[in-house]
């Protein structure tokens, strides 16, 4: 999903667009539109360097798991930057909770949080703040931030439970409840708040860039309206509103109507049953998209069951992947995808399941399903599989380094899967997964080992590990990770081992994956599922090895230029190279042999047959760890 930077300038296009737009019987003038637009965009970024460079933990500081966005008084977003996709697709849901829940009890400096799945958050994992704007005294706008939370007072120390059975073993629920009421701190909450987390300076720390952020943007857009009166700013915002809903229109319009299905697959519900269905219909009728995940498996007894705003948010995103990534992702965009499930479903838990894993586990899944759908509409401009999040573990335990003991944890995202390939286009490395698309960042190797009790081995790309085509996935990566004071406590909380992401038009899936713990004197090696809870000892090792993305096209039209440069690169192998891609290299000189190329490609063209558009279509498809497993070593699924 492309995230909106911020339109520079009008282009001709569209001020054709804009100068159509009329409102309350004024027209609209596109360089005041384009002044307007670019200043909420402004303001969405000022809030998101402003939370990046003032949180704690690094999950928020470095790997930037949050967002910001601007919406109006009804709730409809207006603008965001540099966002996660599960969050800013959904954000509008929990803000409805808010504004209900307080109706007619809604101040000036009131700064209102929640964290809680059944009041329209994502999961407990993501702490919601938002404060709303007031001009001369009228609510106008609301200013509001997301960002996941280190930790929640689980029973275990991570923010994603992947064992949870109920809400209750996430941690602390916060149902809509103000932290500020008219500018007053209410200490006694935020003491209650503290009181039930794990490493709360850090915590504090992080609530105040939150709050930071919605302040700042609350100065900025007093600032907006001081400068063009409340009256004009809200039309330009109608008719930002209105400049989306046109061009999503017309680019929905462009897709050929009819119902398609998808279907996808949980590697497990964290509790130890394997390959949850998820089926995705999708129905492109005008200029709407409606998305159903009827058919999908009952809710599970584990974590890995999905909130409705995460299923909002999960089957919006492929959607907004096919259209032009110019047009601005507001509420005139969101409103022409309509997702809908059946209560108790893993698309739509009821209370008290736990939807720890939401994010990422069933909401990448349901992505997967959609996209797959898109495949069956439009093959033509289908992606590669994009890979669930995996390989992206909560590490915790204690630091003597400096002499004093010291709890610590970490969410560390380097072992990030790679996203699948696009149209003429090869997929990006440590994308992450659905769930950010691209949006997060991987902590150095230099600053790991300094702020954690950890030494980092080894961390690079994954040779053979995606999908291969026309156009390759991103490759995944290994991360191999040593503790350095004291024992590791590991907790998994990822998906897609089993269940790898599928090529497309042709090309082939990523590997799926796998992690385990080493023990580095005799060598054994203990396998575990994507789910897991371990303990990594000083004379032991974890390691990580991410699936790349999905493939796309015919990997005997990639050119043998473009597949010498992936072995040059190190990203597929000589094997591979001649087995898949039908390129022979001569190793010592690292150039092509064209003649027995040309040959060795028209004998695998003869001998395999037709290509699927997309592959595989049946659960547990991943072997990584089955291939990689010697004699006596174990794998064990959804340890706990």
């Amino acid at each position: 999903m492309g995230v909106k930077k911020g339109l520079k300038l009008v282009n001709k296009k569209q001020k054709k667009s804009v100068k159509k737009n009329k409102n309350n019987g004024k027209a609209i003038d596109p360089i005041t539109f384009s002044v307007i637009l670019n200043r909420f965009n402004t303001i969405a970024h000022e809030m998101t360097s402003t939370m990046e460079r003032s949180a704690w933990s690094s999950i928020i500081s470095i790997s930037h798991d949050f967002s910001c966005a601007i919406y109006d008084v009804q709730q409809r977003q207006v603008c965001m930057f540099d966002a996660i996709p599960v969050h800013t697709n959904s954000m509008h849901v929990v803000l409805k909770e808010i504004a209900k829940s307080f109706e007619g009890n809604i101040h000036e400096g009131d700064v209102i949080v929640c964290n809680d799945p059944y009041s329209g958050n994502t999961h407990v994992g993501d702490f919601v703040t938002a404060c709303p704007i007031f001009y001369k005294g009228e609510h106008l706008f609301w200013s509001m931030t997301k960002g996941h939370q280190l930790d929640c007072g689980a029973y275990i120390p991570t923010s994603v439970p992947a064992s949870a059975t109920d809400v209750w073993q996430e941690g602390l629920q916060l149902p809509p409840i103000k932290f500020y009421k008219k500018g007053v701190p209410q200490e006694d909450v935020i003491r209650m708040y503290l009181a039930n987390v794990r490493w709360k300076d850090w915590l504090y720390g992080d609530l105040m860039a939150q709050l930071g952020s919605i302040w700042t943007g609350q100065k900025r857009i007093l600032e907006l309206l001081d400068k063009y009166g409340a009256e004009e700013v809200q039309r330009y915002s109608e008719a930002i509103f209105d400049y989306a809903d046109e061009r999503t229109a017309a680019e929905i319009r462009a897709m050929p109507d009819g119902e398609y299905h998808g279907d996808s697959w949980l590697d497990s519900d964290g509790k130890g049953t394997t390959n949850i269905h998820i089926h995705a219909k999708v129905t492109i009728k005008g200029d709407m998209v409606y998305v159903d995940f009827s058919g999908s498996s009952k809710q599970g007894p584990g974590a890995n069951n999905s909130s409705i705003a995460v299923m909002e948010a999960a089957s919006g995103t492929p959607v907004m992947s096919m259209i032009d990534p110019t047009i601005p992702h507001n509420y005139g965009c969101l409103k022409h995808i309509v997702s809908s499930a059946p209560k108790g479903t893993v698309c739509n838990a009821t209370h008290p399941a736990s939807t720890a894993t939401a994010t990422i586990c069933p909401g990448d899944t349901i992505a997967h399903a959609v996209w797959r759908a898109l495949a069956e509409a439009m093959p033509e401009r289908a992606f590669g599989g994009m890979p669930a999040i995996h390989c992206v573990p909560m590490f915790s335990g204690t630091d003597s380094r400096s002499g004093e003991a010291r709890e610590w944890g970490a969410m560390v995202f380097n072992g990030s899967p790679g996203l699948g390939a696009g149209v003429g286009a090869d997929g990006w490395p440590v994308g992450v997964g659905p769930a950010a698309l691209g949006g997060q960042k991987l902590i150095s190797v230099e600053l790991s080992e300094r702020l954690y009790p950890m030494f980092i081995e080894q961390h690079e790309i994954a040779v053979d590990s995606m999908g291969v085509g026309e156009n390759i996935g991103g490759p995944g990566s290994l991360l191999k990770i040593v503790p350095t004071s004291g024992p590791i406590e590991c907790n998994n909380h990822g998906d897609g081992q089993l269940n790898p992401p599928y090529g497309t038009a042709g090309g082939t899936p990523g590997i799926g994956g796998g992690n385990y713990k080493e023990n580095k004197k005799t060598g054994n090696r203990i396998f575990y599922s994507a789910k897991s809870r371990l303990f990594i000892g000083e004379d032991e090792m974890w390691v990580g090895l991410s699936t790349g993305g999905g493939g796309r096209g015919d990997p005997l039209k990639r050119t043998p230029e473009d597949v010498l440069e992936s072995v040059f690169d190190g990203m597929v192998s000589l094997k591979v190279a001649k087995d898949v891609y039908g390129v022979v290299i001569n190793k010592a000189k690292m150039t092509i042999d064209q003649t027995k190329t040309k040959a060795l490609r028209a004998k695998i063209r003869k001998k395999r047959g037709p290509l699927p558009n997309t592959f595989p279509n049946y659960a547990g498809a991943g072997k990584w760890h089955k291939s990689q497993m010697k004699g006596s070593e174990e794998y064990l699924t959804d340890t706990a």
